[in-house]
């Protein structure tokens, strides 16, 4: 009988520890050319979640919606546009419920979906210009949890309007809506930097535009620099999993993307909506 016990009691062990590696599956997507920008990128997503890489051929399928959250980075290239049948496509898959997060250049694409009638401004890459950019928190940021885990630039933990650095130098192929030609975006954080300017008002840090009953979330400028030359590395990677965990959190396609899962960890997401 008590060996029988022991027995129980280590499968419940085991199965206790597989339950903490359970990983959130993160649909990943490119483009344009996979260089020094954009691959660091990927290679955060895949040490990060368990990561599939998507494709053109990809966008028009239902495999999208295997997917709690779709990543999108452009960082080195402009991929070019895309037809109104890939468009739709990706409305379909946000305004059903799911979430895309879109870094670099791919906020181009915010506009043909519909989600603002002006046009991004397009700048970079650009490797080196000594400039520390960040974020300045705001009440929103918190509420999310976007900054958990990360420091202010005195090295403390983030309280509303403290400045978090997430890039040393130089920026990816990006753009932005300067000067608030965005008109339905959701701010959630405050852009800061170059050399210590409040940008909040005419950039924002990152945010997101409501699709149906999905979001398309966009962190752009400077911010999302994954390139081996940011000494800041640590702390926007740390940023884009928050991100990126919060969106699974609140996309219709959690349960789907969690099917064969053990539950504990997707429990956790789950409790934070």
């Amino acid at each position: 009988m008590l060996k029988k016990g022991i027995i129980c009691l280590t499968l419940i062990l085991l199965c206790g520890l597989n339950l903490g590696l359970a990983r959130l599956e993160l649909g990943y997507l490119y483009l344009g050319d996979n260089g020094p920008f954009t691959k660091p990128a990927l290679e955060f997503a895949e040490g990060t979640f368990s990561t599939s890489v998507l494709g053109k051929d990809d966008i028009k399928s239902d495999r999208l919606k295997n997917y709690a959250v779709v990543w999108w980075n452009e960082g080195d290239t402009d991929p070019g546009a895309l037809s109104n049948a890939e468009i739709d496509a990706f409305l379909d898959y946000a305004e059903s419920g799911g979430a895309i997060l879109l870094t670099g250049w791919a906020i181009r694409y915010a506009t043909p979906m519909g989600l603002e009638d002006a046009v991004a401004r397009q700048f970079g890459p650009e490797l080196d210009d000594g400039q520390n950019v960040g974020i300045t928190v705001l009440q929103e940021t918190l509420d999310h949890n976007l900054v958990q885990g990360l420091k202010n630039i005195d090295g403390k933990t983030p309280e509303v309007g403290d400045r978090i650095q997430v890039n040393s130098t130089g920026f990816p192929k990006s753009g932005d809506y300067y000067n608030n030609l965005w008109k339905n975006f959701i701010t959630l954080a405050n852009a800061w930097g170059p050399p210590a300017n409040d940008w909040g008002a005419g950039i924002a840090a990152f945010g997101y535009w409501k699709a149906g009953d999905g979001k398309v979330f966009n962190m752009n400028w400077r911010l999302p620099n994954y390139h081996a030359n940011n000494k800041s590395i640590d702390q926007l990677e740390k940023l884009t999993e928050n991100v990126i965990n919060w969106l699974a959190s609140e996309s219709a396609y959690l349960d789907v993307s969690s099917r064969g899962k053990l539950p504990v960890v997707w429990g956790k997401l789950k409790n934070q909506r």
